[in-house]
C-alpha cells in the first residue's frame, strides 16, 4: 500500500456515485435510500438494513475489511468500522461490490463480524493514511470467503433471494 493520504470528500464521492450505480444496476424498486449514517439502504419489503462497500481495485484477490474507521490512539478510543461498524448499526447485510470487475459478494452481517474475528490474527492489516487521522483494515483473501462460506457469513454473490420474495408467502390470512 502507498504512503498516499485520501482525501475523505474524493472517497465520499466515489462511494456515493458506486451507491447510486449500485441502485440503478441491482435494486431498483427493491431497495429505498437511508441517511447513509446506519446503512446505505434499506430492503423496501423486509426493511433488513443494507451497507455497500465499494472497492475500486480490479483483479485483487483480497476484500479490504475496515475494522477502525478511526484507529485508536493512547489517548483517544478508535471508531469501528466496515461490517464492525455495521453490525453496532443494526444492520443485516454487507454488500462488497468489486465495481470493476462487477464482483459481489454479500454476507450476514453478525456471522461476517464472527468470522473476521477468528481469522484476524492471520490476517495482514493495512494502515490507510487520512487527512487528520488513520484507517485500519485487513486484506481478507477471497479465498478465504470463499472456503470457510458459512463460517464468514457469506451468503453468495447473487441479490435476488434478499431483495424479492414470494408474495404467496408473504399474503397475511
Amino acid at each position: 500500500m502507498s504512503n498516499k493520504t485520501f482525501s475523505m470528500k474524493t472517497q465520499l464521492a466515489k462511494g456515493k456515485k458506486a451507491e447510486k450505480d449500485f441502485m440503478s444496476r441491482y435494486g431498483e424498486g427493491c431497495f429505498e435510500r437511508t441517511d447513509g449514517r446506519k446503512g446505505d439502504f434499506r430492503i423496501k419489503w423486509s426493511q433488513a438494513k443494507v451497507e455497500l462497500k465499494s472497492d475500486f481495485y480490479a483483479g485483487t484477490p483480497n476484500l479490504f475489511m475496515e475494522r477502525w474507521s478511526v484507529a485508536p490512539t493512547d489517548t483517544k478510543p478508535g471508531k469501528p468500522g466496515g461490517p464492525w461498524q455495521s453490525l453496532e448499526n443494526g444492520t443485516k447485510y454487507y454488500v462488497y461490490w468489486l465495481v470493476e470487475s462487477d464482483e459481489l459478494f454479500v454476507f450476514d452481517v453478525a456471522d461476517l463480524v464472527a468470522g473476521l474475528e477468528q481469522v484476524l490474527p492471520t490476517l495482514r492489516a493495512i494502515t490507510v493514511k487520512n487527512q487528520g487521522y488513520n484507517t485500519i483494515g485487513y486484506l481478507l483473501p477471497k479465498k478465504i470467503v470463499l472456503d470457510k462460506l458459512k463460517a464468514m457469513g457469506y451468503l453468495g454473490s447473487d441479490l435476488a433471494p434478499f431483495l424479492y420474495f414470494s408474495y404467496g408467502e408473504n399474503i397475511q390470512s
